[in-house]
């Protein structure tokens, strides 16, 4: 998953006014799964003849041989087959080439001259002569964020799995992995998280003194931007290299979190090191422009909580058993099934990138 662009949809559409965390769930969830894991923001036009003739049957394509002779003609081609015709006309694509023009694209992957140019007038800009625009990550975000509020949380179905997914695809292509992923997404919001954070559902690395990487420059940024200094009463430098300066910042602010101070990066210190950087970075953001540059640079140590108090034999909350409990909290989250949502009621087609936004 690209945590960058899920991050930006996610901060979008919090900046944007969706506070309810199973509407969040089901937004991030449904645009996760239209934009492949937020890593394709063009739709990927590049269809075996069989699959072709699976998928598009209901738009013209009849027999396999007819499937070859399109697929030979290339993606501009498939394109022009597809969203054109009939089914093309309904959604604006009059002009020749329209159907690759207006091809699926960004986060709730738009498609059609018609879905291009309404998106486009509420967003305020030129869609129809500049498509290429919808596919920019920013543009995308805002496109998606909107699209949901007009179409999905306008008829009152903003948490409702199965009703969202036939608004945004037309059917219930890959019902089953929307399901999955709305529920991962419910269980992130559940643990705190938010843009910037680490993901709680990512595997999480151990870090200690020798380590190095991105995820090491990660956790001295956030140690410095709290505060922390190295040996020398300097901000604690990022490198990318777990030294010993980096421990010691790691063993204090362990300490000051009321954690065992052995100087290593698991899953709890992590946790909580991430929830700190957040609420610092949220109180320098409401803080006056007047004050003072000592108090909002306050290195902020939260509160023991409850489900974070697994002891050790010294009286400190263990890594392990806390990990434990985010885990088995995910799975509890993760309980209510596809009958629940009332899955069994329609059966799961095989789902495309592309057969969204506008059906």
């Amino acid at each position: 998953m690209s945590k960058e662009n899920a991050d930006l949809v996610l901060k979008t559409a919090m900046d944007s006014g969706i506070t309810s965390r199973k509407e969040l769930a089901n937004f991030m969830g449904q645009m996760q799964v239209e934009s492949g894991n937020f890593q394709h923001l063009e739709e990927n036009l590049h269809y075996s003849p069989e699959r072709l003739l699976e998928l598009f049957s209901n738009r013209g394509v009849k027999t396999l041989d007819q499937a070859r002779s399109i697929v030979a003609g290339g993606p501009e081609a498939v394109g022009n087959a597809v969203y054109g015709g009939e089914w093309g006309k309904q959604k604006g694509n009059t002009e020749p080439g329209d159907g690759y023009e207006y091809r699926g694209r960004g986060f709730i992957q738009l498609t059609g001259r018609k879905n291009y140019r309404e998106a486009g007038e509420r967003l305020n800009m030129d869609l129809v002569n500049h498509p290429d625009d919808a596919a920019k990550p920013e543009i995308a975000a805002r496109a998606a964020v909107n699209y949901w509020k007009t179409f999905v949380a306008s008829r009152g179905h903003q948490e409702d799995i199965n009703k969202a997914t036939k608004i945004i695809n037309g059917g219930y292509n890959g019902l089953s992995e929307r399901m999955k992923a709305v529920h991962e997404w419910e269980a992130r919001l559940e643990m705190g998280y938010k843009p910037g954070m680490a993901d709680p559902l990512a595997p999480t690395p151990t870090l200690r003194q020798g380590s190095h990487g991105s995820q090491v420059s990660q956790v001295q940024n956030e140690l410095r931007d709290l505060g922390y200094r190295d040996k020398d009463s300097r901000p604690l430098a990022v490198t990318g290299k777990f030294d010993s300066s980096t421990k010691q910042a790691v063993e204090a602010f362990q300490t000051a979190s009321g954690l065992k101070a052995d100087g290593v990066i698991g899953p709890t210190t992590r946790h909580r090191l991430d929830e700190a950087h957040q609420a610092n970075q949220s109180t320098k953001a409401a803080a006056p422009d007047n004050t003072p540059a000592e108090a909002k640079s306050h290195t902020f140590v939260p509160e023991a909580k409850a489900a974070q108090t697994a002891a050790s034999s010294n009286g400190k909350p263990d890594e392990d058993s806390y990990f434990r409990n985010l885990v088995r909290r995910e799975q509890e989250i993760r309980q209510p099934t596809m009958q629940s949502q009332g899955a069994t009621q329609t059966p799961e087609k095989t789902r495309t990138t592309g057969l969204h936004a506008g059906l």
